[in-house]
C-alpha cells in the first residue's frame, strides 16, 4: 500500500514539472501575455528576411519591427538563418497597422525654393573667316630692289663641272666672310637683271631678282661648302648668288583696298612682252602706297574713240576691264602679283586700279 502511494506521488511530481516547463516556453514565445491563438510558428528558409516575410504574409513589409519584437531570441533583425523558428501573427495587430499607415502617408516636406541662377551669356560669335586662296609656288616669286644685291655667297660649280645645274645635283659654294653658315642651312639661289625702266615714264625702277632654286649645305670648310640642290625652278649656273632661305606662306588672305589707287604693270616674270592668265607680274605700287598681300587690282584701259571716220567716231565712256591681279608679295615701292583673270593678253604699261570691294 505504501509502495503504491509512493508511485502516485512521483507521477504527480513529473506531471507538475512538465506543466511548469510548458508554461515557461509559452511565455518566452508569447511576450506581453499574448494568446497562442493569435500567432503561429514560421520556419525560416534560405533567402528569407523579416522584410520579405512580412511582405509575403501581410502585404506590408513595414510591420517587420512588430514581428522582431515577438521573437526576442533574434538578436539582429538583419541576420536570420534557415531553420530558425519565428513566431508570427495570423493577422496584423490593428494598432500597429494604423501606426504604419500613418507613417506611410506622412506628408513629404515641402521643397525649399532654390535661388534662381542666371546662366552666363553665350560667347560672342566668331568673326567670319576672311576668304583666302593658296598659291603653292610662292617660293618662286621674285622681287625688285632699287640696288643690286650682293648676296651671302655664290655658286662655284657642280661636282661633274656641268654648266647647267638642276635638282639633286651636288655643288660647291663660297660664302662671304661675314656670312655665318652651318651644316643644314638652306639658301635661295637667285640671279639679278640689269636696271629696269618704267614702261610709261621711262624712269629707273630697280633690279629684278629671280628665284632659281633652293640648296642645302651638307659640308663646311673655311668659307667653302658642299651643298645639294633641293629644288630647281629654273636653270642654275655657276656665278648665281645665294641669300638665306625664308619659307613664305602660300595662303593669301584676300584684302580689300581702302581707296581705288591707280598704277601700272612694270613687267612680267621672264620679261615677256605678252602677259596672260596665271603669269607673275610686277607693279609700281608697294608698301609706301599701303598695298598688302591679298589686295586685288583691276587691269583696265582708258576710254577711246571708235569708228571708221572721225565724223562718225563714238566715245567709249566707261573703262574697259581686261583682267585682274592678286598681290602675292610686297616691297617698299613695288609688288609681285598673279594674273587671276585675263580677257585677252595685255602688255607692260597697262593701267591697274586697286579694288575696294570684296
Amino acid at each position: 500500500m505504501k509502495r503504491t502511494v509512493l508511485v502516485w506521488i512521483m507521477v504527480g511530481a513529473l506531471l507538475l514539472g512538465f506543466s511548469q516547463i510548458s508554461q515557461v516556453l509559452a511565455q518566452e514565445a508569447t511576450p506581453s501575455a499574448e494568446a497562442d491563438q493569435e500567432t503561429y510558428i514560421h520556419v525560416v528558409v534560405k533567402g528569407d528576411t523579416l522584410w520579405d516575410i512580412c511582405e509575403g504574409l501581410y502585404g506590408n513589409p513595414w510591420v517587420w519591427p512588430k514581428v522582431w519584437q515577438l521573437n526576442p531570441h533574434i538578436t539582429n533583425p538583419h541576420w536570420i538563418y534557415p531553420g530558425t523558428k519565428l513566431r508570427v501573427y495570423y493577422e496584423i495587430p490593428k494598432f500597429f497597422e494604423t501606426v504604419t499607415a500613418m507613417e506611410e502617408t506622412a506628408p513629404e516636406p515641402e521643397p525649399q525654393p532654390q535661388p534662381e541662377i542666371t546662366p552666363p551669356p553665350p560667347p560672342p560669335p566668331l568673326p567670319p573667316k576672311a576668304p583666302a586662296l593658296t598659291f603653292s609656288e610662292i617660293d618662286q616669286v621674285g622681287f625688285i630692289t632699287p640696288f643690286r644685291p650682293k648676296g651671302d655667297g655664290v655658286i662655284l660649280g657642280e661636282e661633274r663641272q656641268r654648266k647647267l645645274i638642276g635638282a639633286a645635283d651636288k655643288i660647291y659654294l663660297q660664302f662671304q666672310k661675314s656670312a655665318e653658315t652651318e651644316t643644314g642651312d638652306r639658301f635661295f639661289v637667285f640671279s639679278t637683271s640689269e636696271m629696269i625702266k618704267h614702261p610709261v615714264t621711262n624712269k629707273e625702277v630697280g633690279y629684278l631678282n629671280t628665284i632659281l632654286g633652293v640648296v642645302e649645305v651638307t659640308e663646311l670648310s673655311a668659307g667653302f661648302a658642299r651643298a645639294s640642290v633641293i629644288s630647281s625652278y629654273e636653270a642654275i649656273s655657276p656665278g648665281d648668288k645665294l641669300m638665306p632661305y625664308r619659307k613664305r606662306s602660300g595662303e593669301i588672305t584676300l584684302e580689300a583696298g581702302d581707296e581705288p589707287i591707280e598704277g601700272n604693270i612694270i613687267l612680267a616674270k621672264g620679261e615677256t612682252f605678252l602677259i596672260g592668265n596665271r603669269q607673275i607680274v610686277f607693279i609700281d605700287l608697294g608698301e609706301a602706297d599701303d598695298i598688302k598681300a591679298g589686295n586685288r587690282f583691276e587691269v583696265f584701259r582708258e576710254p577711246k574713240a571708235e569708228g571708221p571716220f572721225s565724223s562718225e567716231a563714238k566715245l567709249v565712256i566707261s573703262d574697259e576691264p581686261i583682267g585682274e591681279l592678286l598681290v602675292l608679295a610686297v616691297e617698299q615701292e613695288t609688288a609681285a602679283a598673279l594674273v587671276t583673270y585675263a580677257l585677252h593678253e595685255f602688255t607692260p604699261g597697262e593701267r591697274i586700279r586697286l579694288k575696294t570691294g570684296k
